[in-house]
């Protein structure tokens, strides 16, 4: 629980840092000239893109995407969920698999 709690909290923050850079970046332009005469990517820009992906990792850990809320199981072990059954019976359950190899 304590493991979530600082993963959601990194998310927050991850979350804050980016809304910081992109507010920033709507202000600035992406490229700076500096004054070498060089020309440099703006680093809210950086800021901006390690931010999100931070947050994508993080994600996954909390189970917030797609793909890891399949993945998610918190049910306690020999308990069934209280959805079980809800959509009727899975029919590659209630027969073989044989039975789906057959020509009809």
């Amino acid at each position: 629980m304590k493991r979530d709690r600082s993963t959601l909290a990194a998310y927050c923050q991850s979350y804050g840092r980016w809304v910081e850079a992109e507010q920033k970046l709507r202000e600035t332009p992406a490229l700076l000239k500096m004054p070498s005469g060089y020309v440099q990517q703006n680093p809210w820009l950086t800021i901006s893109s390690k931010q999100l992906e931070l947050m994508h990792k993080y994600m996954g850990e909390l189970g917030l995407s797609p793909v890891a809320r399949t993945r998610v199981d918190v049910r306690r072990t020999g308990q069934p969920s209280k959805f079980a059954g809800l959509l009727g019976p899975k029919p590659w359950e209630s027969r073989p698999a044989d039975a789906y190899l057959r020509p009809r």
